[in-house]
């Protein structure tokens, strides 16, 4: 999900000054125009521009995606921002501080994936621009909110593409980084997880969609649980509890405590906890009442 220098250096001239034709655009940016062609390309791959007839030649075009609208709109309205910031692995890392809680620059480092040394080039940028903030965790600062939405717009964007490049009825529910889920009424040769895994643990729930994760590393049950929750939210939270309490007492809280933290998902994996435990006394509005849930509950178990 990374973007060039130089494809934000086209990004910004077909936002001042709109340029007729990809021959002006090569002109004005300096750039060979095979070069601009093969940039132009891959821009659109990113939903960043898009071409229409113009003549003999191509116009090329601001797309109408949401992260290309923000980042117009940032051009446009905040001229004084170095957009370089974005550049190469600005983007994967302002992405991985969007959807993770990371407390240390070692979990930073681990979850980013990029080198040391790129790392600690980008966060003192980051820094002295004001655009990463750390107090429990790091942020990116409120006063720089422009930034993160086109993050998540441009993430989301390309989740979207992978996932349709497996079903073209491929639906993201949701997505950080590298990691994806998606719904699709298609039956595909990668791992179900979520409501769709359930049934490997000895609860089926129909369903008109498979729900599918993009990792390659073999899931477990914690995993299928929270990315349930990731998927649902605060929905649908049934066929969750049944299998919670089927294998509540072989469940490694720990591992889910830890990576629900990680991927702000806590709160409602501390409910359901307090639910199980205090069995129904402490409950918050998404979750059933006690003796309706344990009658479901019955039906899949031999209590």
């Amino acid at each position: 999900m990374e973007i060039t220098k130089k494809e934000i250096q086209i990004f910004r001239e077909l936002a001042l000054n709109n340029p007729e034709t990809v021959s002006k655009l090569s002109e004005t940016t300096s750039t060979p125009i095979s070069y601009t062609s093969t940039l132009l390309r891959k821009m659109r791959k990113k939903g960043l521009i898009t071409q229409q007839r113009n003549g003999k030649e191509k116009k090329p075009l601001i797309a109408d995606t949401p992260h290309a609208s923000i980042l117009r709109s940032l051009i446009l309205d905040r001229p004084h921002i170095n957009l370089d910031i974005l550049a190469n692995k600005g983007t994967p890392i302002l992405a991985t501080i969007t959807c993770q809680n990371l407390r240390t620059t070692d979990e930073l480092l681990e979850a980013s994936g990029v080198s040391y040394r790129t790392l600690w080039g980008f966060m003192n940028k980051a820094k002295g621009m004001g655009i990463i903030q750390k107090n429990e965790t790091f942020t990116i600062s409120p006063r720089h909110e422009y930034i993160t939405k086109f993050i998540e717009a441009y993430q989301s964007y390309i989740h979207q593409r992978k996932a349709k490049e497996h079903s073209v009825d491929a639906l993201v529910k949701w997505g950080c980084r590298n990691e994806y889920l998606f719904e699709t009424k298609e039956t595909l040769n990668l791992q179900r997880t979520g409501i769709s895994a359930f049934q490997d643990y000895g609860a089926l729930f129909f369903t008109l969609r498979n729900l599918y994760s993009s990792v390659r590393y073999k899931l477990r049950l914690e995993d299928h649980l929270l990315n349930h929750i990731l998927s649902e939210g605060k929905e649908n939270t049934l066929p969750l509890l049944i299998i919670w309490r089927l294998y509540e007492n072989n469940l490694d809280t720990e591992y889910i405590n830890k990576k629900a933290y990680r991927l702000k998902a806590l709160e409602i994996t501390d409910s359901i906890q307090r639910y199980m435990q205090s069995k129904g006394k402490e409950k918050p509005d998404y979750l059933l009442n006690w003796r309706e849930f344990t009658e479901k509950y019955g039906d899949y178990s031999n209590e």
